[in-house]
């Protein structure tokens, strides 16, 4: 019956048209519209053209779609926009990083802005609730950890890491000044820009292992690790015998007895200045990871900048982390001459307001940091 007066009313000559009623006209505009739209198969795009457009390819897509499709909620009016649009739009606006009117100008997700933004705020919320969780997982058991470990040490030959940790900036658009939740001069970082500082730890595959992006762009590295769950963690596993596995992070952080940092002056020739090269070779997975991240889902990349508030922002970081554990498991690879390279990443070797351990755990950072020397680096 439905599709006999779809038929119909498409078929209405414009003449008969010009005579509707005001609401028949307009339900006869919406239902022209959907039409038009549907039109269009994105799925019968070329797969190279897809992946360019969206990301992933096809069949990753699907099951996105099919995972996140029965948490979508009820569709309360038969013009709303079908779901799978809304998966494309956000994908699309994730991995081009155009502002929301170029993605609704795209031939194959023909939408408003106002639809675009109602479908990023959607999607991105059902990735980070439903899926960050089973996909964005910190080692908490002893098999977890082996098997990370296993992976420094075939790729790098360092002993013991579970993990690379660093904070990389996505820049935001100014909160209001009326939020007092969110006031605007937090988010101000060393560079002068707002954004949010987003802690990231990562295997030696590239694989994000932890995501944090409550906190504003001018908050240190060390600070946001000093009140994370992980280190918590960490350090309840140090206290209850676990003292072989640690994190690696550049001089940003305070050493600690979980946390492996570089040492400030070492000898040239010494086992000292040859852990310091061992452990920046391990601390190459975090620096890629973030290239990968932001090649891949480039509205991170620096100087494209979102335009949302803060919270909206954490979302579309979440999700877009989310995804990328979800393209590494679907063997999804990135071209070397899309990952991004930013040079000013993190807080460096020449870091200031870093916030340093308690003084007892700096002094057992520093003796298992040398212990470790002791025990793996060649004299």
């Amino acid at each position: 019956m439905q599709n006999n007066f779809n038929n119909e009313i498409n078929n209405i000559p414009v003449f008969i048209y010009g005579l509707l009623e005001e609401d028949e006209r307009r339900n006869y505009m919406r239902i022209y519209r959907k039409q038009l739209r549907d039109s269009q198969n994105p799925f019968e795009m070329p797969e190279v053209e897809f992946i360019k457009t969206f990301r992933l390819n096809q069949d990753l897509t699907r099951i996105l779609i099919e995972w996140l499709e029965p948490h979508a909620g009820i569709r309360r009016r038969t013009t709303k926009l079908p779901f799978y649009l809304e998966v494309l739009a956000t994908l699309n606006f994730l991995g081009t990083g155009s502002y929301q009117h170029s993605v609704g100008s795209c031939t194959w997700v023909a939408m408003s802005q106002p639809a675009i933004s109602r479908s990023l705020k959607k999607v991105c919320r059902l990735v980070t609730g439903l899926l960050m969780p089973e996909w964005i997982k910190f080692p908490t058991t002893m098999e977890e950890k082996t098997a990370i470990k296993g992976g420094f040490y075939e790729k790098f030959g360092f002993r013991g890491a579970i993990g690379c940790i660093d904070g990389t900036h996505v820049e935001i658009i100014t909160p209001p000044i009326t939020d007092v939740d969110h006031p605007p001069h937090v988010y101000i970082d060393r560079n002068g820009v707002h954004s949010i500082n987003v802690m990231l730890i990562c295997d030696s595959n590239c694989k994000i292992l932890a995501c944090d992006a409550r906190f504003p762009g001018s908050v240190h590295d060390s600070a946001i690790f000093r009140v994370s769950d992980i280190r918590n963690n960490l350090r309840m596993c140090f206290e209850n015998g676990d003292d072989t596995s640690w994190l690696i992070g550049d001089s940003g952080y305070g050493q600690e007895p979980w946390l492996f940092t570089p040492i400030p002056v070492v000898a040239p020739g010494s086992p000292q200045e040859r852990y310091n090269q061992l452990l920046r070779s391990t601390r190459n997975p975090i620096e890629r990871t973030n290239g990968i991240l932001k090649g891949r889902f480039r509205c991170l990349i620096k100087h494209r900048v979102l335009h949302f508030h803060p919270v909206q922002a954490a979302y579309i970081i979440y999700a877009a982390s989310t995804l990328h554990n979800i393209a590494l498991w679907a063997n999804l690879a990135l071209e070397e001459d899309e990952i991004v390279v930013e040079n000013d990443e993190g807080n460096g070797d020449n870091a200031v307001g870093i916030v340093e351990p308690e003084q007892n755990c700096f002094n057992l950072g520093r003796a298992a940091r040398e212990n470790y020397i002791r025990r793996n680096i060649i004299q």
